[in-house]
């Protein structure tokens, strides 16, 4: 066994003691000694819970107040439950003091408790909380890199407070801040007070973008060709405001355009994009972009066939991407996306992702190729073509994540065909949900793909799943998370363009 196996384990025998109360009569916190890594670890553990059993705080109080963690994520619980059990836990050994909330509004109590929580952790580096302690308590977290408040729930009114822009401009160190519910000109605040910041979260900034210009174009002072852009790495640009009257035809689509050109001129450093796509010559703005290679590219809301459009926008950018991502809304066949054309447009592409999606009919016939994907996801195939799918997968030598949703023709005997052809053996995940593979699908996985650590085939018939990190069976160990949804999150997109990444 690895060390790293060992140290797993004993965390998780170390965080099983934590829930039972085994440390809740000390006088001193145990925890405030361990390592940061492992405080983060423990209460990492706590996100990991199966679907209607969240985490509560008062199990993990003592992590809480450590004051060595410095990411903390409070989003997995639901404090105004478990009330009783958290001033409890706050009277045998924590260093929290809640007097008399019990007699106290929900909402109170749960600010103060978020407010002490946040207050004994002045090391974070990233929070995330539905619960907003306040712009004060934030200040003195000088450490913060990664500042995010989501909205809400259950009617509780605790995730919006004025923005503070003094309080955000004293973290010379914030680089991923997101606000709920921020308006325009807010956002556009907040953009020129912290120059550092490479990310919003997932709000449209589009519309900033352009007030942004107006305001520089009103004040002349400004010098537009010297330290002018923002250091953004991550956008989402969509600003469907920006053509929602239809009726206004022409200028809607101009005034789209516009935006695009703000955008790329405010954002030349930009990474990874999403984008919707409402106008086909808005799209070829992101010829600027030079350090774009993730692009999340979206038709839901384009009238007509896009496909041209997408084919003459990879012409052009396809070469410095690494990782793509397609979606739309339509389910007409002759509008699938051709993925062939991708992989020839892209050469260096490492990620993909396609929702609906066809092959030329020329693509199996040609010779054979060494793809460079290591990440493949592919929803719904529009015709079944099996002799394409096999073509395919069999020339992605290198793949290490396959995810594949309703492609009914991969089955057992169409992975076996491609195991003759490609044995698979940088393959670490696979998902199949709705598709044709059965147990002798899974038990060929297992036996042939020789890095394989986590299988997942899901039907509505069977399923059938491993992971190499639960083989230890200790019965000390209880694997919290949700199979389907452990697997399920693993995928690159869904990683890399969730709320709390992007």
């Amino acid at each position: 066994m690895s060390l790293a196996s060992l140290h797993s384990i004993c965390l998780h025998r170390i965080y099983g003691f934590l829930k039972e109360g085994m440390w809740k009569f000390c006088i001193t916190n145990p925890f405030s000694e361990l390592p940061t890594q492992d405080v983060n670890k423990l209460m990492e553990m706590t996100l990991l819970y199966k679907r209607g059993d969240p985490p509560k705080i008062g199990d993990v109080i003592l992590l809480l107040t450590s004051g060595r963690l410095t990411r903390l994520d409070l989003r997995p619980f639901h404090p105004e439950n478990e009330r009783d059990l958290i001033v409890k836990a706050t009277q045998t050994g924590s260093s929290i003091s809640l007097p008399n909330f019990a007699s106290h509004s929900k909402e109170l109590f749960i600010f103060h408790l978020v407010r002490n929580i946040t207050s004994g952790n002045p090391y974070l580096e990233e929070f995330h909380s539905r619960i907003h302690p306040g712009f004060d308590v934030v200040r003195n977290c000088q450490n913060l890199r990664i500042l995010k408040f989501y909205h809400s729930y259950g009617g509780l009114r605790l995730d919006n407070f004025p923005v503070d822009l003094s309080a955000l401009s004293s973290l010379r160190n914030l680089e991923v801040l997101h606000l709920p519910d921020m308006d325009i000109d807010t956002r556009a605040n907040v953009l020129e007070i912290c120059p550092k910041l490479i990310s919003i979260g997932l709000d449209d900034s589009l519309d900033s973008m352009e007030e942004i210009h107006q305001r520089r174009l009103k004040n002349s002072s400004l010098n537009f060709d010297v330290g002018c852009h923002f250091q953004l790495r991550r956008c989402v640009w969509d600003s469907y405001s920006s053509i929602e009257n239809r009726h206004e035809g022409r200028v809607c689509y101009s005034g789209f355009c516009d935006k695009m050109r703000f955008a790329v001129t405010l954002c030349p450093l930009v990474q990874e994009l999403s984008l919707c796509v409402h106008v086909k010559e808005a799209v070829k703005e992101l010829r600027f972009l030079k350090q774009l290679t993730l692009l999340r590219i979206e038709f839901t809301e384009y009238e007509g066939d896009f496909v041209p459009v997408l084919e003459a926008s990879l012409q052009e950018i396809g070469p410095q991407l690494k990782h793509l991502s397609v979606i739309w809304k339509d389910t007409f066949e002759e509008y699938g996306v051709p993925v062939d054309v991708i992989c020839d447009s892209c050469p260096h592409l490492e990620s993909l992702e396609i929702e609906e999606f066809i092959f030329k009919p020329t693509f199996s016939s040609g010779a054979p190729r060494n793809l460079p994907l290591r990440r493949l996801t592919l929803r719904f195939l529009c015709e079944p073509d099996h002799e394409s799918l096999l073509f395919l997968l069999s020339n992605c030598k290198h793949l290490e994540e396959l995810f594949l949703e309703r492609v009914r023709c991969f089955d057992d005997a169409l992975l076996s065909q491609i195991f003759e052809r490609n044995p698979f053996r940088e393959l670490k995940v696979i998902f199949t949900e709705q598709c044709g593979l059965t147990r002798e699908g899974y038990q060929m996985l297992m036996e042939k793909a020789s890095s394989i650590e986590t299988v997942l085939i899901f039907s509505s018939r069977e399923h059938h799943f491993y992971d190499a990190k639960r083989v230890v069976k200790d019965p000390n160990i209880r694997y919290l998370e949700d199979a389907y949804v452990y697997v399920k999150f693993k995928e690159f997109f869904r990683c890399r363009l969730n709320e709390k990444r992007f």
